[in-house]
């Protein structure tokens, strides 16, 4: 059985390893590593895998460290025969499903990974990182091409995976993820620094990730015009010749249906009910009174992965008319999803994909 570190020893081992990440940028062969990856995943460019590693380094701070590993503190000490777990990652932006091969070790099982074929090779480099600082866990990460005997499966994919998930792994203990977005909340009173954080959420890895948001909730009066020029403050261009392609692309889409839009140079924006946007397309709807409001989060709650806005919780709590539409568990889960505009690529560490506690799944897999 492996003998697990105990939380103050893993605590420092993450927070090492989080600060090899952020340093990644400033050594030497920085420039050759991430040109590389970058010829094997065009949308990795420079400047996202920067963005993603800053990300993951605040991750394993050493406070959100403590407070994470400090609820599971019991649990890290016991031994347990390790399991097989599967892990099918996504590969829509840098080290997609690093997450989960991470609680997979902490929880004393072997992760057998097989990576999206966008993955570039960054989630085995980031953990061949991790393992040169805790060599004990060598023999418990296996990059693979088929996961045949598998005791336990945590699957990432688009909604028509599901059914191939539930078909082949449905019969073990399992997580299977599909597609979601996110969704930012505007009042009309955003400053500069609003914009540009709602900009970071919008952009950031080219809209690819189920924390980007894909929609905007104004309210009425907010004029199209108003949310593209608060855009602007966001220093976007695009420039990658993929995004370029999509946006052209749903430029004569648009124009081709005679469908009402309008745009910067950069997103399309358009009216509708819709969660899920094409890339290079930002939908938004009006909300005319609080309880409207709630209502369109309660309906989108089910698929949506984080909502992106300004003290949000504060400042919609304190309004009885909007917070009288949720119950206990629903304010609840809108509250843990709540982040402030900017955030939404920055999660922390103890912030679970679907609100789903990866490592109490884990903990679970006998």
């Amino acid at each position: 059985m492996p003998s697990n570190p105990s939380a103050a020893s893993l605590v420092h081992l993450l927070h090492r390893w989080g600060q090899w990440m952020g340093s990644t940028s400033n050594r030497d062969d920085w420039s050759e590593w991430s040109s590389s990856v970058s010829v094997q995943n065009p949308w990795f460019e420079p400047e996202m895998l920067k963005q993603a590693l800053k990300a993951w380094s605040m991750a394993l701070e050493l406070r959100s460290l403590e407070r994470w590993l400090a609820q599971d503190e019991d649990a890290l000490l016991l031994q347990r025969s390790p399991r097989n777990v599967g892990l099918i990652l996504p590969g829509n932006f840098p080290f997609a499903g690093l997450h989960d091969v991470l609680c997979t070790l902490i929880a004393g099982h072997t992760a057998l990974v097989k990576p999206s074929s966008d993955d570039a090779g960054l989630v085995s480099w980031a953990i061949q990182g991790l393992l040169a600082l805790q060599p004990e866990w060598k023999n418990r990460f296996a990059i693979v091409e088929k996961l045949n005997r598998v005791d336990a499966m945590i699957a990432t994919g688009s909604a028509s995976s599901l059914p191939y998930f539930e078909q082949y792994f449905g019969q073990i203990p399992h997580l299977f993820r599909s597609h979601r977005n996110s969704i930012a909340i505007l009042d009309g009173k955003e400053k500069t620094e609003d914009w540009i954080g709602l900009g970071q959420d919008i952009f950031l890895y080219y809209g690819k990730g189920c924390r980007n948001v894909s929609k905007v909730l104004v309210p009425e009066g907010m004029s199209p015009q108003q949310l593209l020029d608060g855009l602007q403050q966001y220093p976007w261009e695009g420039r990658n010749h993929r995004y370029r392609n999509n946006l052209d692309y749903q430029l004569a889409l648009h124009m081709l249906n005679r469908k009402p839009f309008t745009h910067n140079g950069s997103v399309i924006l358009v009216e509708s009910s819709k969660i899920s946007s094409p890339l290079a397309v930002l939908h938004f709807e009006y909300y005319q009174s609080e309880q409207e409001l709630a209502r369109l989060i309660l309906e989108a709650m089910p698929v949506t992965q984080c909502w992106s806005g300004n003290q949000l919780v504060v400042q919609w709590g304190q309004r009885a008319s909007f917070k009288n539409q949720f119950d206990e568990a629903q304010w609840n889960n809108w509250c843990y999803h709540a982040v402030e505009f900017g955030q939404c690529q920055f999660p922390e560490i103890d912030r679970y994909a679907d609100a789903v506690d990866t490592l109490a799944f884990l903990r679970s897999v006998q």
